[in-house]
Formats: C-alpha cells, sequence, structure tokens
C-alpha cells in the first residue's frame, strides 16, 4: 500500500448518496441462498470483490453495500474484502483510511457493529465471504496505545519515514504482538470475520505472522490470510495469497503500449515458480492504490479494454480480483482518502459484462486447472486449458484495433459452447476480433 499524500489535492467529490437512495435491484439468488465452505477455496473457484465503503455512501455505507450483494452473488464474488473499517486517525493524519484509531471501532460513517454483523451474516447466506483488510505495522497518532502505551512503538525507520501520519509499533515486544494478535481474533470471533487482507505484510515480523495466525485459525480455522508483499517467505508464516505485483505492471504495460504480450505468460509463469504448491497469487488489473496513482484509462484506454485485460487475467490463473468501480466501467483515478460516490446497478453495461465473464470463469473452473498452452500472437492473447476431457480456449485482443486471427487445427469446426453466451456452435477457421474483443469457448 502506498500512500501518496497528492491525493490531497484532488478534489473531494460533493455528490453523496445515503442507503435509501440507493435502488432495490433484483435478486435472482434470493430463493436460492448459497452456503460458506468451511474449507478454504480452491482458486479457481474464488472470486474477490475488494469493496472501498467510501464509493458507495457517506452514510451507512454498510446497508449500502449489502444492498448490492445480488449483483455481487450474480459476479460469482464470493469473497468480499472490506477496506479498513475503523476510525480513521486525526492527529499529524492526511485523511488515510491506513491510520487506524482504535482496533476495535468502526468509522461512525460506514455503520454499527450490529449492522456490520448483519453485512456478514447476509453474506454468508450467499455463500459470500468476508475478509477484513488489516493493518499491523504501525497507528494513528491518536489511537489509545500511543497515549497509554508511548514504549510500544519505535523511531520512524525504513519505509515507515515516508508515512508521516502514521507512528510505527516496535514488534520486539511481546506486548505488541500479543495485543495486536488479540485485536484481529476479537473480529473474528464477535463478528464471524473469515479472513484478512494484512496491508505492508512484510513490515511485521514473519514470527508474529505465524503466531497471530495460528491463533485466529484457532477461532476459526477456514480463515483465509492474505499478504500485501512480493516477499514469499510470508507463505510459511502461514499466508495462503499473495499480491501480483509483477504481473499487474507487465499487464498495465501490455494494453498501454499494445505490446510486449509475450511477456504476459513470462512474468505469471514466474511468479508461480516461487508459489508453494496448495499457494495462491492474488490476479488483478487495478487497485485501491494503482487507481489512486493513475486512472485506469492509462493503461486500458476504455471499459472495453479494462474487460479484456481482466479476462485475460483471470484466465491465465490465480484468484482473481475485482476492485469496485471497475466493474461499473470508471476509468476515472481515484484516490481512496475521500469520498467519490458511485451508481452501482446491475443495468451497467460493464456490470453486465463482468456477470457473463465470471459466470463463464466459474463454469469452466476444471478446464482451468489443466495444461496451458499458449497459441497466442503478438497482439491477440491466446491460449488453451486442457485437463482430462475438459478443454478451454481463450482469445483476447489486446489492442484497440481490429484484429484477424487463425484458431488452433484442433479447435477449428469443433463443436463447442461460446461460454459467454452460453450458445452451442462449430468453432471457426478464423475470425476477426474488434478492438479488446474477447472470446472464450469451451468443449
Amino acid at each position: 500500500m502506498k500512500r501518496l499524500f497528492i491525493f490531497l489535492a484532488l478534489p473531494l467529490l460533493l455528490l453523496g448518496c445515503k442507503p435509501k437512495d440507493v435502488p432495490v435491484i433484483d435478486d435472482p439468488d434470493k430463493d436460492n441462498p448459497g452456503t460458506v465452505d468451511p474449507a478454504l477455496n480452491r482458486a479457481n473457484t474464488t472470486v474477490v470483490y475488494e469493496c472501498n465503503e467510501r464509493l458507495f455512501a457517506r452514510e451507512e455505507a454498510f446497508s449500502a453495500i449489502r444492498s448490492y450483494l445480488p449483483v455481487l452473488q450474480q459476479m460469482q464474488v464470493n469473497m468480499l474484502w472490506l477496506m479498513p473499517i475503523h476510525p480513521r486517525g486525526t492527529v499529524n493524519a492526511v485523511g488515510s483510511p491506513y491510520c487506524v484509531k482504535d482496533f476495535y471501532a468502526i468509522d461512525p460513517a460506514f455503520g454499527t457493529m450490529a449492522e456490520l454483523k448483519a453485512l456478514v451474516a447476509d453474506c454468508h447466506e450467499r455463500g459470500i465471504r468476508v475478509m477484513l483488510d488489516w493493518v499491523a505495522n504501525h497507528t494513528a497518532f491518536d489511537n489509545p496505545w500511543h497515549n497509554e502505551h508511548p514504549d510500544w512503538y519505535t523511531s520512524p525507520v525504513g519505509e515507515e519515514t515516508n508515512w508521516s501520519d502514521v507512528a510505527p509499533l516496535n514488534f520486539a515486544k511481546t506486548e505488541v504482538q500479543q495485543a495486536m494478535q488479540d485485536a484481529m481474533v476479537y473480529w473474528v470471533r464477535e463478528a464471524d470475520i473469515d479472513g484478512f487482507r494484512c496491508d505492508y505484510a512484510e513490515g511485521v515480523p514473519n514470527a508474529f505472522w505465524t503466531d497471530a495466525i495460528n491463533a485466529i485459525r484457532q477461532q476459526k480455522p477456514s480463515v483465509v490470510m492474505l499478504a500485501e508483499a512480493s516477499n514469499t517467505s510470508l507463505y510459511q508464516a502461514g499466508f495462503d495469497w499473495m499480491y501480483s505485483w509483477n504481473y499487474l505492471g507487465t499487464v498495465q504495460n501490455v494494453f498501454r503500449n499494445s505490446r510486449g504480450l509475450g511477456n504476459l505468460f513470462t512474468t505469471g509463469s514466474n511468479e508461480y515458480k516461487s508459489t508453494p504448491s496448495g499457494k495462491e497469487r492474488l490476479r488483478y488489473v487495478t487497485t485501491h492504490d494503482a487507481s489512486s496513482e493513475e486512472a485506469p484509462a492509462t493503461y486500458y484506454h476504455t471499459a472495453q479494454g479494462e474487460l479484456a485485460a481482466a479476462c485475460v487475467t483471470f484466465f491465465l490463473g490465480g484468484v482473481p480480483m475485482i476492485y469496485s468501480s471497475q466493474e461499473i466501467g470508471d476509468m476515472a483515478q481515484l484516490d481512496f482518502f475521500n469520498y467519490h460516490i458511485k451508481s452501482f446497478s446491475a443495468d451497467n453495461a460493464t456490470t453486465k459484462a463482468y456477470i457473463a465473464l465470471m459466470k463463464a470463469y466459474m463454469a469452466s473452473a476444471e478446464a482451468r486447472y489443466g495444461e496451458l498452452t499458449n497459441h497466442s500472437t503478438d497482439q491477440v492473447a491466446m491460449f488453451s486449458r486442457k485437463q482430462d476431457k475438459a478443454e478451454l480456449l481463450v482469445i483476447v485482443n489486446t489492442t484497440a484495433a481490429e484484429q484477424n486471427i487463425t484458431l488452433p487445427m484442433q479447435w477449428q469446426r469443433e463443436e463447442c459452447t461460446d461460454l459467454l453466451t452460453g450458445e452451442k456452435l462449430y468453432a471457426p477457421k478464423s475470425a476477426t476480433l474488434s478492438g479488446y474483443e474477447y472470446r472464450i469457448y469451451s468443449r
């Protein structure tokens, strides 16, 4: 997580809405609720949604997010990641949600503990688990710990010197480790939370994570732990998933420059060489950090371009993550320090496209576990996955220009299913793809 203080110069959008202003969304699954699998979901059947509460409502954000769950369910989301829910510090502060004033409290603008529990319960009924964003390595200056236990803190060192709004904790002290561990367990015990996305996980000793994760799993064995980090030793500390920073940079460059497509496959493969068996990488085309630093349009140009990037990214492997605002086609730069209320609706054309894309994703789970064969050209990503009798072919135009392609010989004129439409057809020998068009066939 990077906190860029330039955010303070960005305009604060003044438009907002309360939950009562959020339209009622038809829920096709309301009579068929899901159930939460007590075991850790396999990577290819997990879809994460990073939820920025400040995009949903100025007041009672938890309730506004609850009203959107039917759409998330249609997008096959089964892990809701809530960005920091705690009150933000006000002393030496710049408005960052990662400047935590109280680890045991909830930002009043989001709602109450009862409303959080209601959101979690509703998610669980739909087969969606809930992950909290957690900041372990430092606190706000007006966090009670700073006044009550000044000896728990250390002078800023390393990267912490870049963050003047926070006070770094001294994890050499067992009291600090125990207090942080207790705070994390609290949310699992009291709110039935299912996991944590751990901010700047490398800023805390691995030994702390090992003990904390063990304690959390004593409370709930199925919790999912995601490290915002690149140090793969955190897998041994107990984390299940880790970020894919290298892949993100690669996919951004491919779509920004309309070249270097082969690097996607190389980077993706290299990341998994350092990923132990049974562990995973989170895969995404934008995050709250990335969208804050530069507008998604800088890289993907249009909402359709970002869709194409998401298609190739998700089907190459890993745990797919959608950042709130991505699915409504918002291509603007969005800092996460302020409110930027958006209109979330199932009627949005980009949302409909994500619903179709993620249904195709879930429908092809078995094939996506299989061997990958690359058939790409310079500008069109084309690859197949095969396991046993299940086979998948993904074709993505990574440019804004029309592209002509020839399908792999073994697919030409073969009966298959278009997973985006459900149509049964015979795969063509060749095809013309419009800018950023993608196709997904299965047989």
